[in-house]
Parts: structure tokens; C-alpha cells; sequence
């Protein structure tokens, strides 16, 4: 199910959240914020044209310490890609927070609710043309929005309306990269091994919850710095342009070599401290997280790698650009075959120079 990718016209709506006071984390072959998006080829509603919420999850076998507040989550608010295909109608929306369990099944109903805000809505114009709008949607909580679940046992999502005129004529969507397996005809997307699970999620209003096979533009506001790992395939086309692909590439990148043997890399982003130092180690799985308190209050957050020790090794230091910087870890065809069904997890710390505050990433685990 799915709808052509719109013409490139983008608008942005500048919400409650200060952008340069938080990270949008979003799963996504591309970097959203700072990239021309060319991975996507279409765009779509969780459950056709039905009501139902899309949501993005954190499974805790793959990702730990999203908006890491020395051991507690603080999300700010919600980032995603409105598209939408006739801009005069303005489009209704609601922001959800959900509990999941540990493979990122978001709960259901009420009761699993963390937080919902109704009645928001895309801004007004003119234009009966198709476009895009991103939207950057601030929760408006002193502090952010606390949660208990260190390990990122909660969803986002956008719960989406009815609209039966979608897509022939109006409604609204969001930007999505399609995974292989999803048998959409997408030529560009998603760039994963076999047997990675689908990392999204739609609550149909009066059906079960299933999974999706597609990532979307949308994620929480956090204010601890990004890291994300991104596969190397140079026989692939899925980006649509050259570099590395840290959507679901980078958790589940394909070594085997027959017939692909990806290469490896990580990026870390922080428009807080946009040239900050960045010190990279990683580990031979996720550890018992580890708070080291001979450094507070000038470190935030926790250590998944656990304390240290020789198990932790260091990639080096490297400082940011502009909020960003990327750098390979493992070039294509040089990782061992033998490395199939292992775990490596990285993690970072990101230091102000400014400030002289450092921030540990989240932590992102490639399961090879």
C-alpha cells in the first residue's frame, strides 16, 4: 500500500522546540536535517486510508540510551515529514507516547498510553499543489517528558485520521524508506540483511496492532547527542546516491559474502555542542549500563557498554562539524564472514567545549 513520493517542496513550521536545543533521533537511511533525501520512494499512512497511529520503536536488543538522563528518558516532543497532497486543506494529527515491550510492540489503548496530545494540525496556505511540510512539535513540559524506561521500552507515533480521499486527492502521509522484504516495487529505501524485523508499527482504531516494513521520518526530541551506525554496500542503489545507509543497514548489515560484504561506519550528531569532541569506543555486546559518578556532574548519562575494562575498546576521537561528523569503521568486504551472528555495540561521549559538559550518545548495536 503506498503512494507516490511527493514533488521536493518543503516548509518548515517552527513549533515550541528551539531546534538548536534538541536532536530530532530518527532511524532513517538518511539524515534528515542535514541531507537531500533521496532514499525514499514513497509515501505512505500506517493502514491505507483508515484511522490508525504509525509508530517508530527502540528495540532493546538494538538500541539503549535514546535521551539518557543519568539512568531516566526526557523526550521534548516529535519530529516527522508531513506530506501531504493538497496543501490548502490543513490536516488534523495527534502525537502518542507508548510503552512496548522488548521487541518494541507498542502497548495498546489507554492504559498504555504515556502521553497523547490531540488536536494539532498542519499550517494553512494557499497552495492546491502537493508539498511537504516538516513538523517540529514541542510537548510544551518543563523538562521534557519523563519516562522510567532507560532501555527505550517506549514508541512515537502520529495518530492519523480516517481519510478516505487519500491519495487521490487529498490527506496527508509520511515519508518512509521501504525495506527489502516489504514487496512494494520500492526501488530506493532500506538496505538491511535477511531476517531483519520490521521496525515500525501501526495501531489500527478497531484492529490489532502489526508490524511495517519501512522506517519512517519521524522521531522523539531529545537532547543527548545521536549516534547511528550505517552499512556500506557499493553494489547498491537503495540511497539513490553515494555513502552509507544508517537506517536499518547499520543495525543489520549483511557480512555473509555471497553475494554482499558491507562495510561499516557511524555517525553522531548534536546540534547542543555542533563542535563537540567525540570520543568513540565499542564493546562485544550491550553491558550493565554503567553510571560513573568519578565524573559527575560533567558527565550526563549511562554507559551501556558497562564500567570499563578491557572488553571496551576505543575507535578514537574526533570532533564535530557544523553538529556532525562521520567516520568509516570498516571499509567493504573487510569484515569476516566468520563475524555472522555476532554482536558489536558502539556507543560515544560528546564534549562541549564550551560548556565543558560531556553527553554519552545512545548506544546502537550491528548484529552482523
Amino acid at each position: 500500500m503506498r503512494a507516490p513520493i511527493l514533488p521536493a517542496a518543503f516548509f518548515a513550521l517552527l513549533g515550541p522546540v528551539a531546534v538548536a536545543q534538541v536532536n530530532p533521533f530518527v532511524l532513517y537511511p538518511q539524515d534528515p536535517e542535514r541531507q537531500g533525501l533521496t532514499c525514499t520512494s514513497f509515501v505512505g499512512r500506517p493502514d491505507w486510508n483508515r484511522a490508525a497511529e504509525a509508530h517508530v520503536s527502540f528495540r532493546s536488543d538494538v538500541l539503549r540510551g535514546i535521551g539518557d538522563a543519568n539512568g531516566t528518558t526526557r523526550l521534548f516532543g516529535v519530529y516527522h515529514w508531513l506530506a501531504d497532497e493538497k496543501l490548502s486543506t490543513s490536516e488534523t494529527y495527534s502525537l502518542v507516547v507508548r510503552s512496548t515491550d522488548a521487541l518494541g510492540q507498542p502497548s495498546t489503548g489507554q492504559a498504555g498510553e504515556l502521553l497523547r496530545i490531540n488536536g494539532l494540525s498542519s499550517p494553512p496556505s494557499t497552495s492546491t499543489a502537493r508539498g511537504t511540510w516538516i513538523m517540529y512539535d514541542g510537548f510544551g513540559l518543563q523538562g521534557g517528558l519523563w519516562l522510567l524506561q532507560g532501555n527505550g521500552l517506549w514508541s512515537v507515533g502520529v495518530d492519523l485520521p480516517a481519510n478516505p480521499l487519500w491519495p487521490a486527492t487529498d490527506g496527508h502521509s509520511l515519508f518512509r524508506a521501504d525495506l527489502l522484504n516489504a514487496n512494494t516495487g520500492a526501488t530506493y529505501g532500506e538496505n538491511h540483511r535477511a531476517g531483519a524485523p520490521n521496525p515500525t508499527w501501526a495501531l489500527p482504531a478497531t484492529a490489532a496492532p502489526f508490524s511495517t516494513p519501512w522506517t519512517y521520518v519521524l522521531g522523539p526530541f531529545v537532547t543527548t547527542p545521536n549516534l547511528h551506525l550505517g552499512g556500506i554496500d557499493p553494489t547498491s542503489n537503495r540511497l539513490g546516491a553515494p555513502g552509507a545507509s544508517f537506517g536499518m543497514n547499520g543495525s543489520y548489515p549483511d557480512v555473509g559474502g555471497t553475494p554482499r560484504s558491507d562495510g561499516l561506519a557511524v555517525r553522531v550528531t548534536d546540534n547542543l555542542a555542533p563542535a563537540g569532541f567525540v570520543f568513540l569506543a565499542w564493546g562485544g555486546g550491550f553491558g550493565t549500563p554503567y553510571y560513573d559518578s568519578q565524573y559527575a556532574p560533567n558527565l550526563i548519562g549511562f554507559c551501556h557498554l558497562g564500567a570499563p575494562g578491557p572488553n571496551i575498546r576505543t575507535v578514537g576521537l574526533f570532533q564535530l562539524q557544523n553538529g556532525v561528523r562521520e567516520v568509516t569503521l570498516r571499509a567493504p568486504g573487510s569484515i569476516p564472514p566468520a563475524l555472522v551472528g555476532s554482536t558489536i555495540v558502539f556507543q560515544g561521549v560528546v564534549l562541549d567545549p564550551v560548556l565543558w559538559l560531556g553527553n554519552w550518545t545512545n548506544a546502537q548495536a550491528a548484529r552482523f
